[in-house]
Order: structure tokens, then C-alpha cells, then sequence
């Protein structure tokens, strides 16, 4: 089942490019497509895209996804799940997805659904079929913290200007009370998940410090 799924996976992303540089899109030959991905410095030869896309090749790694994506011009994403937002797919061995959150998953936004007897009925007691929302390791998502991280400084660079214009403008003291406190609560946030990132390791840089 596991080598089915793979190939599966491999042949839904070379579908994908096909369409991509097809005569509807891109008009892209299989030759001129090898020159793109030699441009970007991982050349992909004609015969390989050739054997991907026939299906002879029956495996694709990471590096030549990303070339493949650059290529043409899309996330690599796309490629991986290219019938969105709600064609369904096997986004692991035995596992049905969404598309859409399948590439929830894939970007560190969200987890999985998965099946789940957790819950019981209650007149019955009899276990109940759900799916329910498997959740990241917040020890270990990166991902998710640093979306927060940056959600808050966006939230925190829009209150200050916004404070500032209306400090500019004499605006009434209760909307620049509120546009204060708007300010001060996305800096305490941008903080804490800085030291969280900080506790994780992350690299944050000097930037980030500054910021």
C-alpha cells in the first residue's frame, strides 16, 4: 500500500506540471522546461521529466520538486496538491484529505483530520465515529510560533502608526486610549512568543531582537 501511495503521490505532481505547461497555460516543452531548471542551478534533463511524467520513474525527491515549482512559477505546494480546494486526496498511507487541508498540514497552519473513537454516546455509551483535528507539538512546531510571531508584529506596526496618526490629529483621548492599549497588547504578545523562540532555539537573529 505505502510504494502504491508514494507513486500516487509521484504521478499527481507530475499531472500537475504537465497541465502547467500545457498549450492552456505556459506552452512549455519538455526541453525548454529542462532549461529552466538548469538556469536555476538543478539541472532536470529532458529524458528524466520525460520518464517522471510517463510514469517510469516512479520516485521524485524534495530537491527536485523545488526546481520543478521555481520553474514554473509555483509553490511547490500546488504541485503536491494540485486539485484545490476540494478535490480529496490520500495525504498519507490510508488517510482521505481535503485538499485544502491537506495544504493546511503541508504549510504548518493546521493539522490533520483524522479518525477518532474518543467520544461515546451518551445514552448508549457506545463509542462514536468522528474525525477530529490532530494538534502539532507545540515543543516542536516552528512553524506555528513564527506565524504567530509575525501576525503579532504586523498587529503591533498597524496600532502604532495608527496611534500615531491619531496622536497627529488631536483625535479624541478615548480612541487614543484604545489604540494604546491595542499597541501595548500586540507588543506584549510579540514579546512573549520572541522569548518562546528564543527557548526553542530558534534563529531568530538580530533582527528579530530589534524588532
Amino acid at each position: 500500500m505505502t510504494e502504491s501511495w508514494a507513486e500516487s503521490l509521484v504521478s499527481r505532481i507530475m499531472g500537475e506540471v504537465r497541465r502547467l505547461r500545457g498549450r492552456d497555460h505556459s506552452a512549455l516543452s519538455a526541453a525548454k522546461l529542462a532549461d529552466r531548471t538548469a538556469d536555476i542551478g538543478y539541472p532536470i534533463s529532458r529524458n528524466v521529466l520525460a520518464e517522471l511524467e510517463s510514469g517510469r520513474k516512479k520516485s521524485l525527491d524534495v530537491a527536485e520538486l523545488l526546481v520543478l515549482a521555481a520553474a514554473l512559477g509555483v509553490s511547490p505546494a500546488q504541485l503536491v496538491y494540485p486539485d484545490l480546494p476540494k478535490g480529496e486526496i490520500e495525504v498519507l498511507p490510508g488517510l482521505p484529505q481535503e485538499s485544502h487541508g491537506a495544504l493546511q498540514w503541508f504549510s504548518g497552519e493546521a493539522g490533520l483530520m483524522k479518525p477518532s473513537r474518543a467520544w461515546s454516546d451518551g445514552e448508549t455509551k457506545q463509542p462514536v465515529d468522528m474525525w477530529l483535528r490532530e494538534q502539532f507539538d507545540p515543543k516542536n512546531d516552528r512553524v506555528g510560533i513564527t506565524r504567530e510571531w509575525l501576525q503579532a508584529l504586523t498587529t503591533m506596526r498597524r496600532a502604532r502608526s495608527q496611534l500615531r496618526s491619531g496622536l497627529s490629529k488631536q483625535e479624541a483621548a478615548e480612541h487614543i486610549e484604545t489604540m494604546q492599549l491595542a499597541y501595548e497588547d500586540a507588543r506584549r504578545r510579540a514579546e512573549e512568543l520572541f522569548h518562546r523562540m528564543t527557548e526553542l532555539e530558534m534563529n531568530v537573529g538580530t533582527e528579530a531582537a530589534d524588532a
